[in-house]
């Protein structure tokens, strides 16, 4: 089969791989039909997390069920999946309280030996799927695979940003980054309620995207993003903050700057370094801070209702298609920022 597969960073290559094979009875093959690059898969890219050279990337992907294992009760060959991106067991004290992201067998496709086990991943005409009856979701055939493949992974990141986070009807929302999860996050705190949502950035066309979604918009490279948030909320600051860039402290800073008194701050961007917080500011204005993880396998039913019912159209931040055969160059476009969200064809 082909597949794309990481060598080093900034080295993906499209070439031949062998097919993976059923390895436990939980298991099952799945023939993605269409999978996207996330902005956490920019991380493998350029060596920022050690991958195995020669693994296949990509972890937000759905497809069609090729073969299960005898152990599997829900699908079958045939059956139209969305696929988590993250592995869990759906037996463990966590999965039975379905808090799935923290499993104690908790895996990621595509990201290389972060967990243990390296899982390849969804940039391949097969990929084999653990623990296939909590991890599989199944797709109504009714949908588009643009409308739904988002909830492998980004679109539930978004939605948990909002849900564990709190934010309340009538908040005025402040999104830091307008990269998917960002756009994602503020498409999710409009349909549950939210008065205002004001996204920030600095890339002019991801703040172009933000206009095209209804958002007000904030360019943090010519403005004090807090003075402008307090001067849209009557010097108040904003009630619930997502920040959806990670990486380094200073959005992370920002965010909290930006909440107001008792306000909240809920982190989705992908922090990979330790670094200090103002913790006494944080006391003494009594500001929530709140880390969430996107969980498909909780909330993906409730998500595919919502796109159904035509009140969430994630396929809105899809700018690119393209086939596996073009996936480095899906790479070079997200990682120029070129490319808000790159959806492969296969």
């Amino acid at each position: 089969m082909r597949a794309a597969r990481w060598y080093g960073a900034g080295d993906i290559r499209v070439e031949d791989a062998a097919e993976p094979e059923i390895k436990s009875e939980t298991d099952a093959l799945v023939r993605p039909t269409a999978a996207a690059i996330c902005g956490t898969d920019l991380h493998v890219f350029k060596g920022e997390l050690t991958s195995v050279p020669g693994a296949i990337m990509g972890h937000e992907f759905m497809g069609v069920v090729e073969k299960v294992g005898p152990a599997v009760r829900k699908f079958r060959e045939g059956d139209r999946v969305i696929v988590s991106c993250w592995v869990a067991d759906g037996e463990c004290w966590y999965c039975r309280h379905q808090l799935y992201t923290q499993c104690f067998n908790i895996n990621i496709f595509g990201m290389g030996p972060v967990y243990g086990e390296s899982l390849d991943g969804a940039f391949a005409e097969l990929v084999r799927v653990p623990y296939a009856d909590t991890v599989l979701i199944k797709a109504p055939e009714d949908v588009s695979d643009e409308k739904l493949v988002t909830v492998s992974d980004s679109l539930p990141t978004g939605f948990e940003a909002v849900v564990n986070g709190g934010m309340r009807e009538g908040d005025v929302v402040v999104v830091i980054g307008c990269g998917p999860i960002g756009l994602l996050s503020g498409m999710c705190a409009e349909l549950l309620g939210a008065s205002q949502v004001i996204a920030v950035d600095v890339v002019r066309e991801r703040l172009e995207a933000a206009k095209n979604l209804g958002f007000k918009t904030i360019d943090g490279s010519v403005s004090d993003v807090a003075d402008e948030v307090r001067s849209m909320t009557d010097g108040v600051g904003a009630d619930f903050v997502v920040e959806a860039v990670g990486r380094t402290r200073e959005p992370l800073l920002k965010a909290i700057e930006v909440a107001r008194r008792k306000g909240t701050v809920s982190v989705v961007g992908f922090h990979l370094h330790e670094y200090t917080i103002p913790s006494g500011q944080l006391w003494l204005t009594e500001k929530k801070l709140v880390f969430s993880i996107g969980d498909p396998i909780k909330n993906g039913e409730k998500l595919i209702r919502f796109i159904r019912s035509g009140r969430l159209d994630p396929s809105r931040i899809i700018t690119h298609k393209l086939s596996l055969d073009e996936v480095p160059h899906g790479f070079e476009l997200f990682t120029k920022k070129q490319a808000l969200k790159v959806l492969v064809k296969l």
